[in-house]
């Protein structure tokens, strides 16, 4: 999976993950599993000012020591369409705000899933030895129980990709065999409305970035427009976004 940086951490040296000593090795093996934290993102924008408040926490939890003035100053950027990060602009005043309460707070922000095995970033790992070292490790023939299957899927759900049975097996590092005992006629009718409404929700997110753009600079919103740039011809869900664009808190 391609990752992007949310922020260019080579000019301002921001740590951009949950750091580790390696001493040489490889990876790491946690049987417990640790809390890990990124600054990156998959191809999905951030879709909500929350969002991008988790990902403040995150960035003052990694680099405690980082300056408030310039952590500002790079939400502020991060915050704008323009950047390509997130799917609407948010003003100034209310990301300074957001920024410099999360910096006085320094809270411990909330895990999606524990990590087992962490790959050493210096070293130049293909998938397929990863695969074979996660293998070896943990057992790709021990059936993943109930709640790991269940955290994989709530991981999905917050990164609003579509779930499957083969994309639930290859994050849990194992077979589609051995996970397609969960995936029962109840599981999956809750998984076909789940993954309807990730759908909903990813078209929604592309409509209120078509909207931010058209209302850019104080115009006015023109459903013909709206429908034109983002070729969604469900009414019902464009007007639920432009309720979103306009009332979210």
């Amino acid at each position: 999976m391609m990752l992007t940086p949310l922020f260019d951490y080579e000019s301002h040296r921001i740590i951009m993950e949950t750091p580790f000593i390696f001493k040489g090795d490889d990876y790491l093996y946690f049987p417990e599993g640790v809390d890990f934290y990124s600054l990156y993102r998959t191809k999905r924008k951030i879709n909500s000012f929350s969002e991008l408040e988790y990902i403040a926490e995150k960035f003052i939890h990694l680099n405690p020591e980082f300056k408030l003035s310039l952590m500002t100053s790079l939400f502020k950027i991060l915050s704008d369409r323009d950047s390509g990060h997130i799917i609407r602009t948010y003003t100034s005043l209310r990301v300074e705000a957001m920024v410099t309460r999360v910096y006085n707070k320094k809270k411990v922000p909330y895990c999606k899933r524990k990590r087992k095995i962490i790959f050493n970033p210096s070293k130049m790992i293909d998938r397929k030895t990863k695969m074979k070292i996660v293998g070896s490790i943990i057992g790709t023939k021990k059936r993943p129980t109930s709640s790991e299957i269940d955290q994989v899927i709530e991981e999905m759900w917050l990164e609003k990709e579509k779930i499957t049975l083969i994309k639930v097996a290859k994050k849990l590092h194992t077979s589609r065999y051995l996970v397609s005992w969960y995936f029962n006629e109840e599981t999956k009718s809750s998984i076909k409305k789940a993954n309807l409404d990730i759908k909903n929700e990813n078209l929604i997110s592309r409509a209120i970035e078509a909207i931010d753009f058209l209302t850019d600079k104080g115009n006015a919103l023109k459903m013909r427009e709206l429908k034109k740039i983002t070729s969604i011809r469900n009414y019902s869900l464009l007007k639920k976004a432009v309720f979103m664009y306009q009332n979210e808190d």
